[in-house]
């Protein structure tokens, strides 16, 4: 064992016994000290080390405050010594998520420092680490935190957009309205198609109609009168803007002019009082069907923004 190891072992027992004798305060103030001299002295892999199985033991302890401190502390670390986004790195972040609780007061500044962390130190990924923003989407999505769960579950990875799903779903639900069930899902749909994501456009959108197919709703207040096979759609009377959606997607992958136009002369009267859907449906017409609209948008930085705890605007329902 070298000298340097059974130093980081001897903090790290050190720490484990006062944690074990319930001197959680002592233990975290000690580590944070301790960790300073190595980021001073730019021992990165050391301080991430000691920060790593600290935060650790006082989560597993139950002390959400101060183990999350010390989280976050590691992820300055992390963006101090340049740390890449690798599999161990993005490993370290993700068993430490799995101990913080869903409804930790301090996941979203956590969630924040994660994707600013990701974006910067990553290969090619501007909106941050899909792995990591599916595990953060999924627990604020269990904390019923909906507008911080769609953002992280937007960029996520191909899992994301079924939790999507089921929770634009129960949003929905609380309204008590099933005429605005388009609504809720246009959140998913506007923003896969924002960062072209045709794929998850069709899975959100195809998980949420199971579940308004599978609702007591389904043949009393709605019904699903055809469903067109090549395309997979499901048409309903009574919700002529969840066909709207469907077609759209559709629509976007062949980005046809003719067919943009057609479709939205066809439900010019459904969307006409829609003004929360004026805004991205011009971003669409201008990114995919070279539409200028009448004021500049752009969703991408929307997502962007907020997810880097900015005031970018959300995709309105």
């Amino acid at each position: 064992m070298s000298t340097a190891t059974g130093k980081l072992d001897r903090v790290i027992q050190r720490t484990q016994e006062k944690i074990a004798n319930e001197q959680y305060y002592e233990a975290h103030q000690a580590v944070r000290t301790i960790v300073a001299r190595y980021v001073r002295t730019k021992n990165y892999t050391e301080a991430i080390h000691i920060l790593e199985n600290s935060a650790e033991l006082l989560l597993k302890a139950g002390q959400g405050g101060s183990g999350s401190d010390l989280f976050l502390y590691l992820l300055e670390v992390y963006d101090i010594g340049e740390i890449r986004v690798d599999a161990g790195s993005r490993a370290r972040l993700l068993k430490l998520l799995a101990l913080v609780r869903d409804d930790d007061p301090t996941l979203v500044k956590i969630a924040n420092e994660i994707t600013k962390w990701s974006s910067q130190f990553g290969d090619s990924i501007p909106l941050g680490d899909p792995e990591l923003h599916h595990v953060l989407g999924s627990k604020f999505a269990a904390a019923d935190e909906a507008y911080e769960a769609e953002k992280h579950l937007l960029v996520g990875t191909r899992e994301s957009p079924v939790i999507l799903a089921k929770l634009l779903f129960d949003w929905y639900a609380e309204a008590d309205d099933f005429k605005r069930a388009p609504q809720f899902l246009s959140r998913g749909v506007f923003g896969y198609l924002s960062i072209e994501n045709f794929r998850d456009a069709h899975v959100v959108t195809k998980k949420f109609i199971e579940l308004l197919k599978a609702s007591p709703d389904c043949g009393k207040k709605y019904t699903f009168d055809a469903e067109i096979t090549q395309d997979g759609i499901s048409i309903s009377s009574e919700l002529p803007l969840l066909n709207f959606l469907q077609l759209l997607i559709v629509t976007c992958e062949y980005k046809s002019v003719d067919m943009y136009r057609r479709l939205i002369s066809r439900y010019q009267s459904d969307i006409a009082d829609l003004s929360a859907w004026t805004r991205p449906l011009d971003q669409i017409a201008q990114q995919y069907f070279g539409i200028a609209p009448q004021r500049s948008n752009n969703m991408f930085q929307d997502i962007l923004g907020s997810l880097m705890g900015g005031g970018g605007g959300s995709i309105a329902a």
